[in-house]
């Protein structure tokens, strides 16, 4: 193990939190304290993800994400206040990571229309590639507290932006802010019962679908479906 880098960071319960490479040797060695300190901070918010996606929030004792993270329950009130705060600090890294992927593709050269449809397609493989993560920032979070649901709507509302550069329809009214309110939502609840059905995996075959539920205020039926057909390139 070195002390010498910092690894990139990781969408919360991608992997293992005791995987061999990240266990600490015991007895005397030279590693920083701030690199022991890191480590257990980065293999709880790994265990917190993946124990409340296997057991939900409330039904997650703290000791069983301490046995998960391999370190002890003293150590781990060396790093968080409680369970709300390590959840809270999972929910924070995931979803800027997330958010991160989604605007850089949504950034790529294109149509509007395109762009979205890019940028659904990164959120939707992203969210099907981490499960865990998924479940606690989509279902679980609504179990962790009035904190854990303020940063959910916080994080729905930031991806109205998106809609800042639609087009307007000739001859038509502009689309409202409620419309935008009410598509962001019902990607999410469609995120959501996927979830909550074991079916994360295929929520990028849903792609087409909420393309298409989100461009059809602005572009009308024929030219949301058009855009929705498109296969996305990869970057």
């Amino acid at each position: 193990m070195s002390d010498v880098t910092r690894e990139r960071p990781r969408i919360p319960g991608s992997r293992s939190a005791t995987e061999p490479e990240r266990r600490l040797p015991r007895g005397r060695h030279d590693l920083t304290r701030e690199f022991v300190a890191r480590t257990q901070r980065d293999r709880l918010i790994d265990a917190m993800a993946r124990t409340v996606a296997e057991r939900g929030y409330t039904a997650a004792p703290l000791s069983d994400v301490c046995a998960a993270a391999g370190v002890s329950t003293r150590a781990f009130y060396e790093h968080f206040a409680d369970k709300q705060a390590c959840f809270l600090a999972a929910f924070e890294i995931g979803a800027e990571l997330l958010q991160t992927a989604v605007a850089a593709a949504y950034a790529q050269p294109a149509t509007w229309p395109r762009r979205i449809h890019r940028g659904l397609d990164t959120l939707l493989r992203t969210l099907a590639a981490e499960p865990a993560f998924t479940a606690l920032a989509v279902v679980e979070v609504l179990a962790a507290g009035t904190r854990a649901r303020t940063r959910r709507r916080e994080m729905l509302h930031g991806y109205l932006a998106y809609f800042a550069d639609a087009p307007r329809r000739a001859g038509r009214p502009p689309v409202s802010r409620g419309v935008t309110e009410a598509a962001v939502a019902g990607v999410y609840g469609v995120i959501y019962d996927h979830v909550c059905t074991g079916r994360v995996g295929e929520l990028p075959d849903r792609l087409p679908d909420l393309t298409y539920l989100v461009l059809v205020p602005f572009l009308g039926p024929a030219a949301a479906a058009r855009v929705a057909a498109e296969p996305v390139v990869p970057l």
